[in-house]
């Protein structure tokens, strides 16, 4: 199907919001289609006819269902309040919306929600026409409420934008290539698990789906962008150790299954802490973004498709400032509270180099498995960068006949080196490096293993000096496994048959030491860079210490090392700028610490409050006054009212200011103008407040001629009046408005019929034959009064009471003669006559 379910209101502002429930991303809307004839008239430079004119004639096509959204519409909620800028760098929001429920087919669609995930329902806000949220529908947070709009019930639906529900899905080894990923296509297949990017192609929005709005870049690179750089497989484990046992070595993917490697989640939240950046929902598009972007009025930004495809680079206009708009102004003065300064800042790496290569059980056939490496760490002595080598093989047992077991494995490893002119050198029994010249092929390695079990595990370890200066090619390779029985005879004592060859599996795994001052001989070492502020902020005790998955290595082979496109090859990057100059360069990590410690030289301001907006503010924006740009810490926004009740954090504080004002000036104006603002921001609350309760009677009245029970589905053809009560309903225990219509009369003709209870006066006319009315119980009409004339005087009228009850302790009474009447009314229990004539 498509689109659903949809409702739609005005806020106070005057924007129009519109809330739309899918069950699948295919089909269309009236909407969609009337702005994409629109976009595509309008490109052209052609006669537009106007979206809302061609939305009225595509009206006819919308099978949708229009419900009515009850309470604010809808609310937006952002995860993030009270953290600093470096903590929880993703954050999650999510849209809860109130619908009223018209009927028992639509509540059990909504109910259905719940066994239907498979679905993957979604939610979708516009502003304007402009996509504003995208989430998916989380059905353990439907709740059905206690209350109703015209006897009908309220269900409470939320969605999230699902960056916390990537915490259930893993990285998945098949997205490398080659042991590498690009930032945004890990984004991008990190993101397809909550399988919603469908959406942006229905919606026709595909190419505006992530914005890259980071800081940090590369100096070699071919352009700014995470789609330029490469990071490591390897990073995406939990406890990368390249001698650690291969885990998993008998399934499909080895050491890279995806239980064995990180959530979506924290893989993205490694990227975004290492760049400085956030990661957050917003105007229908994912956004990366850094704070130290938000220095001038506009943050620049790098746009994709839903395929990571490249679109272009632009400029975004950010500032929300005071007095700009005439209703963006603070509901009622808002606090401030300060995040502690830092005094140093430590960015702890731990380093490794290496490299790996799995074999799979599915591969076994294959008949060789080598493993080659380009560029390692060389040296002139022979302990400046050594290394170490794993071996690892599996297979089965061999049967040359019946059930007899082969008796021994043989493993044959090579090893050796190579320099840019082809000459070689190989590993030697003693860890050392021996010329050969031209390889030969011959095997460095025989290993043997009686056999014990059904299966052989072979594992070789092998520990040697660094290689020879110049010879940066490293070849490791398991030439084959055999298998061969042993027998022994009087005649020829011990003998091995002839070796057969047989199917393993298995892994190569090498790792190198750092030819720099970090060296350890464990080959894994940890690495703490400090940074310090200014020399104002040494009174300061904060101590902030940040751990990091991507560093600055002068290796290749350093696992935490960002490649880049230099837009021919692809080449290890070691100078990195942070955006605040243009000059100061360095690793990523110091461009990382500078960042930070720059951004909490000083005390920084935290304000709280409830904003009240124009109309456009959204989250990826911020506030600006005080001479501060402000932004978004987490906030719960109300749509009908406009209003982001929440927390934004200045990332461009004063020093000078905070400590002799202790809050900052207003905008930078004197105390008296100080003064002024405060009070025209009073008036102008005051002026909204009272132009929203004139508005409540006309809401009121709104609501009551529209939704209450008994309200006109046509318009009156002659003056009339209505009487306003409350009607309990005990069986559903609601409470809601009905209208009466004062003097309302129907008429009756010759038959039985029952009561019709929306009219007070029951003419019957008995001209043609006698009447009888059923009354209803009066158990359910409890202090209703309803009067009866009889018209006519050829037949007789009959007013029975059902069920067992009375009407003045009888079970009916007649009307026989012209213009008799009684009138009656119930007590709850029974009916009582309280008027008769003659």
């Amino acid at each position: 199907m498509a689109r659903k379910y949809f409702g739609s209101f005005y806020s106070i502002t005057n924007n129009q919001y519109r809330v739309e429930l899918w069950d699948s991303a295919s089909g269309t809307t009236p909407e969609i289609t009337a702005r994409l004839y629109a976009e595509r008239v309008l490109a052209a430079g052609g006669y537009q006819e106007g979206s809302s004119c061609l939305l009225t004639k595509l009206q006819s096509l919308n099978s949708s269902t229009e419900l009515i959204l009850a309470s604010d519409g809808f609310n937006l909620e952002i995860q993030g309040q009270g953290t600093p800028w470096y903590e929880s760098p993703i954050r999650s929001s999510k849209v809860s919306t109130q619908w009223v429920i018209p009927d028992q087919t639509v509540l059990d669609d909504f109910i259905s929600l719940s066994t239907n995930l498979e679905n993957y329902w979604a939610l979708i806000v516009y502003r304007d026409n402009a996509p504003f949220f995208i989430g998916r529908v989380v059905a353990d947070q439907m709740t059905r409420l206690r209350e109703s709009i015209a006897s009908k019930p309220i269900i409470d639906l939320t969605a999230v934008d699902g960056l916390e529900l990537m915490e259930g899905f893993k990285v998945d080894e098949s997205w490398f290539t080659d042991g590498k990923i690009q930032p945004t296509y890990l984004i991008r297949k990190c993101l397809e698990k909550l399988n919603l990017y469908n959406y942006w192609v229905t919606l026709g929005i595909s190419n505006s789906y992530f914005y890259d709005a980071s800081v940090i870049y590369a100096t070699n690179a071919v352009r700014k962008g995470l789609d330029v750089m490469y990071l490591d497989i390897n990073t995406f484990l939990p406890d990368y150790d390249p001698f650690q046992d291969v885990k998993s070595i008998d399934v499909i993917n080895g050491i890279y299954e995806p239980l064995n490697m990180i959530d979506c989640r924290k893989a993205i939240e490694m990227l975004a802490i290492n760049f400085g950046c956030r990661f957050m929902h917003d105007k229908g598009s994912y956004w990366f973004y850094a704070a130290n972007g938000y220095a001038g009025s506009t943050i620049a930004y790098r746009r994709y498709s839903y395929t990571m495809g490249y679109q272009g680079a632009s400029t975004y206009s950010h500032r929300q400032t005071i007095g700009s708009h005439a209703r963006p102004e603070w509901m009622a003065k808002p606090s401030l509270t300060y995040q502690p300064a830092i005094q140093k800042l430590v960015i702890n790496q731990k380093r490794q180099m290496g490299a790996k290569k799995v074999r799979s059980y599915d591969d076994k056939a294959t008949p060789a498995f080598e493993l080659i490496s380009t560029q390692i760490p060389t040296g002139s002595t022979p302990d400046s960068a050594p290394m170490r080598i794993r071996v690892i093989s599996k297979s089965e047992i061999y049967r040359a006949s019946g059930t007899k077991k082969e008796d021994r494995t043989f493993m044959n490893v090579m090893i050796w080196v190579e320099n840019s002119s082809g000459a070689k050198m190989q590993a030697n029994g003693s860890g050392y490096w021996s010329s050969v010249g031209v390889a030969t092929g011959e095997l460095v390695e025989k290993i043997t293993l009686d056999m014990k079990g059904t299966w052989v595990d072979m594992v070789w370890e092998k520990s040697l000096t660094t290689a020879p200066i110049g010879y940066d090619k490293l070849y490791i390779k398991i030439d084959y496994v055999k298998a061969a029985e042993i027998t022994y005879t009087k005649l020829t004592g011990w003998k091995s048959s002839a070796l057969v060859n047989k199917e393993f599996w298995g892994a190569i795994q090498v790792a190198f030491a750092d030819s720099s001052a970090y060296q350890n001989p464990d080959l894994v070492y940890d690495l703490a860079e400090q940074f310090f502020p200014s020399s104002s902020s040494s009174v300061n005790s904060s101590n902030v210490e940040i751990d990091v998955a991507y560093y600055t290595a002068p290796n290749k082979f350093s696992v935490g090392n960002i490649l880049v496109s230099d837009g021919t090859n692809t080449i290890l990057e070691t100078d990195w700028h942070a955006g605040y100059d243009s000059i100061t360069t360095g690793t990523l990590t110091k461009m990382l610490g500078n960042t930070l410690s720059g951004l909490y030289a000083n005390f920084v301001p935290i304000i709280q409050g409830n904003w009240i907006d124009s109309g456009s503010y959204s989250p990826i924006k911020s506030l600006y006054f005080d001479n501060y740009t402000w932004l978004l810490n987490g906030v719960q926004y109300s749509g009908r009212s406009e209003q982001w009740n929440g927390e934004w954090l200045a990332v461009s504080p004063v020093y000078a200011d905070l400590t002799t004002t202790g809050e900052g000036l207003r905008i930078g104006k004197s105390p008296t103008q100080v003064i002024g603002d405060r009070i025209n921001a009073q008036e102008q609350t005051i002026t909204s407040l009272s132009s929203y309760i004139q508005n409540v009677p006309n809401q009121v009245l709104e609501h009551l001629v529209n939704y209450a029970d008994q309200a006109p589905t046509s318009q009156p053809t002659q003056d009339t009046q209505w009487v306003v009560k409350l009607k309990y309903t005990d069986s559903t225990e609601l409470v809601t408005w009905k209208l009466i219509e004062e003097g309302t009369v129907t008429t009756y003709t010759a038959g039985v019929h029952s009561l019709l209870t929306n009219f007070q006066l029951h003419t019957l006319n008995c001209a043609t034959g006698n009447i009888t009315i059923n009354l209803p119980s009066a158990t359910l009409w409890k202090g209703e009064k309803y009067c009866f004339v009889k018209l006519g005087s050829a037949h007789n009228a009959t007013i029975n009471a059902l069920g067992g009850q009375t009407i003045n302790g009888a079970d009916h009474f007649n009307l026989n003669t012209n213009y008799q009447s009684h009138t009656i009314q119930s007590d709850g229990i029974e009916w009582f006559i309280i008027a008769a004539h003659p």
